[in-house]
């Protein structure tokens, strides 16, 4: 078993780095081997969920079919998409699409700390800098990182009134990471966490109020629920796209490189999509008759005032390697 693990490890270690050129084809291998994928996008025609069903097309198309995944849509298996990362290492799935994972990956939380990123541009360097650490957190897991991508900042929803930070005190907010709880706690409100599914249901019987989302993710998903939009850019949002490591290490070394290389690709694609997208859909969303608030600019001071103490009272809550995140993301971003 120690052997078995020890060339597993050199196996994974020697694929972490390899190049986005576009891998060789693999040769026939016999019976095609299939996998089960899910994700936590809980529609068929979101962007996100669009890129994992192109992701598996082009493996099984690159693979010439001896490799095949399954795509399944966030609530239509017994999984809740919190418990993704763990049902991703346990093998129930063996490709996922991993938006929830800050309670099983928390040093990922690095990258949703509120006010901290302000940009795409900062986004994405601040998560090449957090990546090893993430990488050695999912690995922890028995999972693989294949990709990353991003959506642009989660900014405020709600079925009430909301036009200012002072806005939110009473509301109930859905949350997606401890880290945005704490924000919607600074201003008075309530954090509620629960996943993409859920939410449709829980804005209609008023467990919560509004969500906190970008306008081509949930603003899109569940605009006729909600009424008003506060576009002040509380932090952004991420996704990995991850294999089960015992699944990945039987692959051919061709098929892992493919893998890899799609996932790269394909989330790639998601993330110009969704940039593209965002300024024309919240167009589309405020002539459907939600109200759409531009950031007062003393609310985005007053936000990065008030939430700027809690990146360091979240690093000294963290173990090491959060800590080391946080400081390589700070150091990145310059602050």
């Amino acid at each position: 078993m120690a052997s078995h693990m020890v060339t597993r490890r050199v196996i994974l270690g020697a694929t972490a780095a390899l190049p986005l050129a576009r891998p060789g084809l693999p040769r026939a291998q016999g019976a095609a081997t299939t996998w089960t994928a899910y994700t936590y996008s809980a529609s068929a025609q979101q962007t996100a969920y669009k890129g994992l069903e192109a992701l598996v097309q082009q493996v099984e198309q690159a693979t010439k079919g001896t490799l095949k995944i399954r795509p399944n849509v966030g609530g239509s298996l017994p999984i809740n998409t919190q418990n993704i990362t763990q049902a991703t290492g346990d093998g129930l799935l063996q490709l996922s699409d991993d938006g929830f994972f800050v309670g099983a990956i928390p040093v990922g939380g690095v990258l949703r700390l509120p006010m901290l990123i302000t940009s795409l541009e900062e986004a994405e360097r601040a998560g090449a800098a957090v990546r090893p650490f993430i990488e050695r957190a999912y690995k922890r897991r028995g999972c693989v990182l294949l990709a990353q991508y991003w959506y642009p900042p989660q900014v405020i929803w709600s079925t009430r009134p909301i036009a200012s930070l002072g806005d939110l005190r009473g509301q109930k907010m859905r949350v997606t990471s401890p880290e945005q709880s704490e924000f919607v706690r600074r201003f008075g409100g309530t954090a509620i966490t629960i996943g993409a599914p859920e939410v449709p249901s829980a804005l209609q019987s008023g467990t919560v109020d509004g969500v906190l989302t970008a306008s081509v993710g949930g603003g899109r998903l569940w605009h006729d629920l909600l009424k008003a939009n506060y576009r002040l850019a509380v932090n952004y949002f991420d996704a990995f796209f991850i294999a089960n490591d015992e699944a990945f290490a039987e692959l051919p070394r061709a098929t892992q490189d493919i893998l890899r290389h799609e996932a790269e690709v394909a989330a790639r694609n998601i993330t110009k999509e969704h940039f593209r997208d965002e300024e024309e859909v919240t167009r589309q969303l405020a002539a459907g008759g939600i109200t759409v608030t531009e950031a007062k600019p003393e609310d985005v001071a007053l936000g990065r005032e008030r939430i700027a103490s809690f990146w360091e009272e979240w690093g000294k809550r963290q173990q090491s390697d959060s800590r080391e995140a946080l400081a390589a993301a700070r150091r990145a971003l310059g602050r």
